[in-house]
């Protein structure tokens, strides 16, 4: 069963309160994703760890009703870092 791009967004703007997220289905069948997410939790993290805390937070969406996800994770500086 595959995942809508809006059940996608909803669930990572979940795990990312106050992110900018931007979800892409490159194929338009609903199990090929481009994710770009900008988020504070990823400040001083590697980009595996990352990636690591997306993968964890989806779970076993992906590989199962999520066949590709390609990510661009980056963090976003607080009002006190800029």
């Amino acid at each position: 069963m595959r995942i809508t791009r809006d059940v996608l967004s909803e669930r990572l703007a979940e795990l990312f309160p106050n992110a900018e997220i931007l979800v892409e289905d490159t194929r338009g069948d609903g199990y090929h994703y481009d994710v770009t997410i900008v988020a504070q939790q990823f400040t001083r993290l590697t980009r595996l760890q990352q990636h690591r805390l997306v993968y964890d937070g989806l779970g076993d969406w992906v590989g199962n009703q999520i066949h590709a996800l390609s990510l661009n994770t980056l963090a976003k500086l607080s009002s006190s870092q800029k």
